[in-house]
């Protein structure tokens, strides 16, 4: 009787405590979408009467209370096509995410230190050193952080700082040089750098990319944004964009001011590229042109991301960071789980589930229950 009735507690709190964090997912995206509206550069009409009218008359037949069709209006005002079956970011996030992806091992699988024993056997960028939980670590060994300064000051290499939890967005990733005359970071600096990062960060040599990639945007490495879904008969591929980076950025991140272009099956860019704030290019800041531009060994990507995807088979849908090196080899910058965007495959490549679109949506209204 008393270990029922504590589960039936247990049951209760869990249940209200996803319910808060759906309610909070969810107002927060509605809130990113206004203001992403806001600050566009091209005319944002809203939708029609009946756009409106069927965009809720389809997520009602799913199971899903539509309150507003902001991000429906966003995505057919970027691309010029209106679906009723986009999936808003707020139902994404607060609905999809949570009941697709095991939110109980997110923050044991959240570090990205964890790729290089997660995906060992995979390409990766060659870390310098790791730190997790304030220690440093080298090679799977502890280090102290003297060892660990000296390190970095010893490099000749261009290196990459990030943290490895709660990052994403391109948030407080940082490239720098050493011993390089007039750019050299001494070791003082590079010890205060480590220090405002605190703990949970990595530090790696930074990726030389193909020649393809490096033409997009020679300041930034160019990244393959990918999409899967894990399924009982295999990974499935959602969507795929190039993500291009804007000149002298450090990174390619659309919220930051680069572009995105929809990959086509054959793995050339599409048509038309975009920038967050709706404009279009036909051609990247560089000058090159977009249409039919191709992908080195894009097929390798699709295995590489199928592949990996097995490998944390708690999280049915997972966005990829992919980088093509100077062989032209894929490799793995990071994957992401939580808080994963759909917007930037929606604006370039349309609606993101597809064939999928019913199935997955009715997962996002099954009980939580099944999920505690």
């Amino acid at each position: 009787m008393y270990h029922s009735s504590k589960q039936i507690i247990v049951d209760l709190v869990l249940g209200f405590k996803k319910r808060a964090v759906e309610y909070n997912l969810r107002r927060t995206a509605i809130a990113q979408i206004k203001a992403i509206i806001k600050n566009m550069t091209v005319s944002c009409p809203k939708l029609s009467k009946n756009e409106v009218n069927a965009v809720k008359v389809f997520f009602r037949s799913k199971g899903y209370k539509l309150n507003n069709t902001y991000w429906h209006r966003y995505y057919s005002v970027m691309n010029g096509a209106f679906h009723v079956d986009y999936i808003p970011e707020d139902i994404f996030r607060a609905m999809i995410g949570p009941r697709m992806n095991q939110m109980r091992q997110w923050p044991a699988l959240l570090d990205k230190n964890l790729s290089y024993i997660l995906f060992k056997e995979f390409l990766q960028p060659k870390r310098v050193l790791q730190n997790i939980n304030g220690f440093y670590y080298v090679d799977e060994s502890i280090v102290n952080e003297v060892e660990a300064i000296e390190l970095c000051h010893n490099s000749k290499k261009r290196l990459v700082i990030k943290p490895t939890i709660d990052s994403g967005q391109g948030k407080r990733v940082e490239t720098f040089t050493v011993n390089e005359n007039g750019k050299s970071l001494d070791k003082q600096n590079i010890a205060a750098l480590f220090r405002s990062y605190k703990k949970d960060f990595i530090v790696q040599e930074f990726v030389d990319q193909s020649l393809t990639m490096k033409k997009l945007n020679p300041t930034t490495l160019n990244t393959l944004r990918i999409m899967t879904y894990l399924r009982e008969d295999g990974v499935h591929i959602l969507s795929a964009v190039s993500r291009i980076g804007k000149p002298e950025s450090k990174t390619d991140n659309f919220t930051t001011g680069g572009i995105i272009c929809g990959i086509d099956e054959n793995g050339c860019l599409k048509k038309i590229a975009y920038s967050k704030t709706g404009e279009k290019f036909s051609k990247t800041y560089s000058g090159i042109t977009v249409e039919g531009y191709k992908i080195p060994n894009y097929n390798l990507a699709l295995d590489m991301v199928r592949a990996m995807h097995k490998r944390v088979p708690y999280f049915k849908i997972i966005s990829w960071d992919i980088g093509i090196n100077t062989n032209d080899e894929p490799l793995l910058v990071e994957y992401n789980t939580h808080y994963q965007s759909t917007k930037i495959h929606q604006i370039p490549n349309g609606p993101l589930f597809g064939k999928f679109t019913d199935e997955i949506l009715a997962k996002g209204v099954e009980p939580y229950q099944v999920y505690l």
